[in-house]
């Protein structure tokens, strides 16, 4: 699970430069050659831009980006379920995941709250990642979301051998 926060970690790093470029232009406001240089920023991507200026956007949430969402989905509630069940049947039993130990002490709707979101957190970065203009991204976008499936698969598997 650490591997995979780390991931994510990392995967998030070049956004912070542009985030504190706009906490500065916030602080100091906007100055002549800031509003000059967006008002000549085209949003859409380059191969699109250059090609047709009047087509759409291409869609990066397709069947397979869906699956991927609800298998993650549905892996986390099942992971989260087990680890109540086994909670309120086991004294002894505690939450070892560090992360995700202090949502479940704090009880069931907090935990699946905060697992919500940091399950739509995963599958924007990917969809992100899908939709970039770098080859790397949009191959290995699936990746990250599909190692935490398994992670969650596996404590579910683990949450229902523990105390029968």
């Amino acid at each position: 699970m650490r591997l995979c926060a780390s991931v994510a970690i990392l995967l998030l790093l070049p956004g912070v430069s542009a985030a504190q470029t706009q906490e500065q232009e916030r602080v100091q406001g906007p100055t002549f050659a800031n509003v000059a240089a967006l008002r000549q920023i085209d949003l859409r991507p380059a191969s699109e831009s250059a090609s047709d200026p009047d087509r759409p956007a291409k869609r990066v949430t397709d069947t397979k980006f869906w699956l991927t969402a609800a298998a993650l989905n549905v892996a986390m509630i099942a992971d989260t379920k087990s680890t109540f069940d086994v909670i309120n049947r086991c004294e002894f039993c505690y939450e070892k995941n560090p992360y995700a130990a202090p949502f479940v002490a704090r009880g069931p709707a907090v935990t699946y709250a905060a697992g919500e979101a940091f399950d739509i957190g995963v599958m924007v970065v990917a969809a992100r990642m899908k939709g970039s203009e770098n080859r790397f991204y949009r191959r290995t976008w699936w990746i990250v979301p599909i190692a935490l499936t398994t992670g969650h698969v596996m404590a579910y598997r683990h949450n229902l051998g523990v105390a029968r």
